[in-house]
């Protein structure tokens, strides 16, 4: 087994300046397919989600897997705010970044090393949930797997998922029961979650067949969401993409 993290940074033609950026590269076997999985608010699903901690006991009984993941820390939460949020002042840049720039990067990497690239996630919380939305939706064909934890979503959001033909999504949502009135402190803005990700979900339904959903008894914690990673972390790893369920079935 073969794993460690490792800081980048990439300058960004779309953020005009330097993002800092961090992989975690888990090898097991000899395997020539690797599965890509982009991370919002890298560093706090690092030293509070212990993210490496969740993937390395998922993983440990499996023969052979190649992962890397990408984990994408906003500088500040006021600039998280604005690249994060529907109504930020660099959402479409932070997308235009995250497509064009980091999963292009991170895709020509595997792709000069003749692996095969099998499955590609977005993993995010509250509003890091909200602009995986507007990346997946605004390129759906890109990405295999989302991973929403508790999502700050709006009706800017589920108009996105409106607007969608089918697409070929495995989803995992879940969301506190307790998160119908989270205040979000830096606007002060009330966020009802909860109604917001039934919608979402009840929208997601008509667009995709692979949808895993979680109502738990819980509030908008960094607590609830690292307890629930390990589950997040396992539908990533064995919820196969279309063309394998097709083979199955074959």
């Amino acid at each position: 087994m073969n794993s460690r993290l490792k800081e980048c940074v990439m300058t960004s033609h779309y953020l005009r300046r330097d993002q800092l950026y961090y992989t975690y590269e888990y090898k097991r076997g000899q395997s020539n397919v690797v599965d890509l999985l982009f991370v919002q608010d890298g560093m706090d699903y690092i030293e509070i989600g212990h993210i490496q901690q969740a993937l390395e006991a998922v993983l440990e009984t499996t023969e052979s897997i190649h992962l890397f993941m990408v984990l994408v820390p906003p500088p500040s939460s006021e600039e998280r705010y604005h690249l994060y949020h529907p109504q930020g002042e660099r959402l479409e840049s932070y997308i235009r970044f995250f497509q064009d720039e980091l999963l292009m990067t991170v895709r020509h990497r595997f792709e000069n090393e003749d692996k095969e690239i099998r499955k590609v996630g977005l993993l995010g919380d509250s509003l890091g949930a909200a602009v995986s939305v507007s990346i997946a939706t605004e390129f759906p064909e890109s990405w295999s797997h989302l991973l929403f934890q508790s999502g700050a979503f709006t009706d800017s959001h589920v108009f996105k998922i409106q607007n969608l033909q089918k697409v070929d999504w495995q989803v995992y949502q879940v969301v506190g029961l307790q998160e119908e009135a989270v205040t979000y402190p830096l606007t002060g803005e009330n966020l009802p979650i909860l109604s917001y990700n039934r919608s979402l979900h009840k929208q997601l339904q008509s667009i995709t067949d692979t949808i895993t959903y979680y109502e738990e008894d819980e509030q908008h914690l960094w607590d609830f969401w690292r307890r629930d990673l390990p589950r997040a972390i396992r539908y990533f790893v064995e919820t196969n993409i279309k063309e394998e369920r097709d083979e199955r079935n074959v």
